[in-house]
Formats: structure tokens, sequence, C-alpha cells
């Protein structure tokens, strides 16, 4: 009889990965994450901030937001590009973000170059989402 029981990290099959890695990548992989957060600062006061992750060859953007008295002064992009700066120097070649489908900040990602690869219907809260990404240069 099988049994589903909570599994810790130590449970993970490492050795079946190994396997898998050859299988899907031709090659052992190290699947490397890292987190980052930063900030934009204005006369000593947050105006904006972005947070995400660094996974193999990608940066995913989790969080991004600028105060609404400072929005229109390319701070979003300036974090948008720190973020991508933070994740090529650990290899990433590519960004991808969530965004709500019908919210007003899809035209901020699409002026910075992000293509909408994705949609999530009935997503979060049941609201429809979209997935964007582009290459970091």
């Amino acid at each position: 009889m099988t049994r589903i029981l909570k599994a810790t990290k130590k449970d993970k099959l490492s050795k079946e990965w190994r396997l898998l890695d050859h299988i899907h990548y031709g090659r052992s992989i190290k699947w490397r994450e890292e987190e980052f957060g930063f900030k934009a600062v204005e006369d000593g006061q947050i105006v904006g901030t972005i947070y995400g992750r660094y996974e193999p060859g990608v940066v995913y953007i989790s969080n991004l937001i600028i105060v609404e008295k400072a929005r229109g002064k390319g701070i979003g992009t300036m974090l948008v590009e720190k973020a991508e700066g933070f994740g090529r120097q650990l290899g990433a070649h590519r960004a991808w973000l969530l965004t709500g489908k019908d919210w007003s900040e899809n035209l901020f990602y699409k002026k910075l170059g992000f293509k909408m690869v994705a949609e999530l219907p009935d997503f979060y809260f049941h609201k429809d989402f979209v997935v964007y990404s582009r290459e970091i240069n």
C-alpha cells in the first residue's frame, strides 16, 4: 500500500534528478537560486522596490512597485535594469514576470520590451494573468 507523507529536503531523490538532468539538459547541472531586492530612494524616502530571484539562466521579477507620486520618472525602469544586471552577473539571459491581464502595468512592461508569452486564465483570486518575458542584453 502506498502512503503519501510530508517530505523534507533530504527526501529529494537527488540521484534521480541527476539522471534526469542528463536527459533534459544533456549534462549534469547545478541548480542555483538567489533572491534579490533593491530599493529606490529619493530625499531619504523609499519610492520604489523590486524583488525576485535568479534561477538558472533567468531572472524572475516577483514584485515591483513605485509609490504613486514617483511614477513616470523612470524609477521602475531603473529597478528592472538593476534586477537584470544582478541576474546577468550570474549568467541570466532572460527576465520574466506575471501581472494581471487587464492591469495598467502592462503598458509599462510592453514599453520596456517585454513580450507576452502566456495567458493564465482564472489565476490568482480568479483574475486572468499574463506572463511576460524579455531577453537581457
